[in-house]
């Protein structure tokens, strides 16, 4: 169980690397490229991103982490 935690643990910080990047990257693009339809797919892929960090972190209480 050590061991899933562990992993959880650097998944946890992997993703929160991960989407901070992102956001930084889209908020460094211009208002056209963040409205295009490029700018919004990539949106949504962070926001999913998103999701599954918060799955995680359900997880990680869960298991008390």
């Amino acid at each position: 169980m050590k061991n899933v935690l562990n992993n959880m643990d650097k998944l946890h910080t992997s993703l929160e690397e991960l989407i901070s990047k992102r956001e930084e990257y889209f908020d460094l693009r211009t208002e056209k490229w963040q409205k295009s339809e490029k700018g919004e797919e990539f949106q949504e892929k962070t926001g999913r991103l998103q999701e599954m960090l918060d799955d995680i972190i359900d997880w990680q209480t869960e298991l008390g982490s």
